[in-house]
Formats: structure tokens, C-alpha cells, sequence
């Protein structure tokens, strides 16, 4: 705790050099104290500042795919003119419709599957510490997510249509 007292600020200044800005770092550092402070490292760091930034470079690095996933989906169905604004109720209905849709598939998945796509895609968490969380190995997480992801593309049209335009494009 006390390194993360003494360093915050040489964080902060780290990411906001690297990624977006002043705002975006505070919000990443402030994730990362949190994310230290539920689930302290299980064994001593010897160097708790380069500890710190790797874990800090990491979820910036997350976050920021996170976001460039939600804006392609938002840019693949919505055409420039539109907006939230310019939505009828049709297509708000509609809207609806698909995120009950998947809501409905991702809790159709098995327990460890939906665990580690939610913890994943949902909560920003990258796959290294999902390991350490479920105590199981990476390749596991993958597998899990990877299988997870196939089931969605497969059961959500939505995503089906995705699919099929990028392998067109």
C-alpha cells in the first residue's frame, strides 16, 4: 500500500504520457490501487514501481482495445448521419432486442466460460490475472474465452452479420 502512496503520482504521469491524457490516467491508476488493494500480489515485489507501471501499462492497454471493440461495433451499425438522438422507436425496440439477445446467451454459458468472458470483455481484466484469479493457467482462459466468443458469433445474429461483412471486407 505504501508504494502505491509513494508512487501514484510517477504513475499517473506514466500513462498520461503514453495514452490519453491527464483524466484517463487518473481513472486507470485510481482501477489499478483498487485492483492491488482487493487482491494484493501473493508474493513480496521487489520493485514496486516497475511492478506498478506493468500492471498500470497493461489495463491502460486493455481499456483502450475495450474501447477501440465498443466504437467499431458503434461505427459497423450505425451509418455517419445517425446518432442516439436520430433513433425511432423501432429501432430503439430493436436495440433492445439484440442486448436482451446476448444478455440471454452469455448467461447460457457454462459457469467458467461466462465467468471469464465477463471478467475479460466486461470488466477490463486481462487474461494473465484471470488466471491468477481462477486459479488456472492461461492457456486455460483462453480456451474459456475463446470458446465463450464462438458461442456468441455463433447464437447472435448481430454478430453472425459482423462476422460476415469482415470476412467480405
Amino acid at each position: 500500500m505504501t508504494a502505491l502512496t509513494l508512487h501514484y503520482d510517477a504513475l499517473v504521469e506514466y500513462i498520461r504520457l503514453r495514452f490519453n491524457g491527464k483524466h484517463f490516467a487518473r481513472d486507470l491508476v485510481h482501477d489499478v490501487c483498487i485492483q492491488i488493494l482487493e487482491k494484493p500480489p501473493k508474493e513480496k515485489v521487489a520493485l514496486p514501481l516497475a511492478f506498478l507501471r506493468k500492471v498500470s501499462f497493461n489495463r491502460a492497454v486493455d481499456r483502450i482495445r475495450a474501447e477501440r471493440t465498443r466504437s467499431l461495433y458503434v461505427q459497423t451499425h450505425m451509418s455517419p448521419e445517425e446518432g442516439m438522438d436520430s433513433w425511432d422507436g423501432a429501432r430503439a425496440v430493436e436495440f433492445e432486442q439484440h442486448v436482451r439477445a446476448l444478455l440471454a446467451i452469455i448467461e447460457a454459458l457454462p459457469a467458467r466460460q461466462r465467468q471469464v468472458f465477463l471478467l475479460h470483455r466486461i470488466h477490463g481484466m486481462p487474461q494473465r490475472e484471470i488466471a491468477d484469479e481462477l486459479d488456472i493457467s492461461l492457456n486455460m482462459v483462453t480456451q474459456h474465452f475463446g470458446r465463450a466468443m464462438a458461442a456468441i458469433i455463433l447464437r447472435w445474429e448481430p454478430a453472425r452479420r459482423l462476422m460476415q461483412r469482415q470476412g467480405q471486407a
